[in-house]
């Protein structure tokens, strides 16, 4: 596959185009392919992007690329929330997590299993800029 093609949303991981020496790698996490795709839009000039949307392969697009941080959009329903959960503490234990979540009631346990997990988590809808600000600051 060549540099200038971005693959179909229902193959692979999905790698932006970009100089990959010189840029982090973020593993974009959602099951919400629009969500992501706007997310890919909007951070590949500064990052190399890749896409995983099933959560059968999030687990193995985490070892397989190694990124240097994950952003993870959290499903909405509690049992799929722990199963995302499990794979972020089996497999990204080393590796900085940005949570999305919607702003909902959920467990006690679940939420501080969030709030543990991840390095920073921002309630949906928010504004890429902070996501931006917040992957590059976590990077530095």
């Amino acid at each position: 596959m060549s540099n200038n093609v971005v693959p179909a949303l229902s193959e692979r991981p999905q790698m932006s185009r970009c100089d990959v020496a010189t840029q982090k790698r973020v593993l974009v996490f959602s099951p919400d392919a629009d969500l992501a795709r706007f997310l890919l839009m909007n951070l590949e000039d500064r990052f190399q992007i890749i896409r995983e949307h099933r959560l059968e392969q999030f687990e193995q697009s985490i070892k397989e690329i190694s990124p240097d941080l994950v952003l993870i959009d959290l499903f909405t329903f509690s049992v799929d929330i722990t199963k995302q959960l499990d794979i972020m503490h089996r497999a990204a234990a080393k590796v900085p997590i940005i949570a999305l979540r919607a702003y909902m009631s959920l467990t006690t346990e679940i939420n501080k299993s969030i709030d543990d997990l991840a390095d920073i988590v921002f309630y949906k809808p928010v504004d890429v800029e902070l996501i931006t600000q917040a992957i590059e600051d976590i990077l530095k």
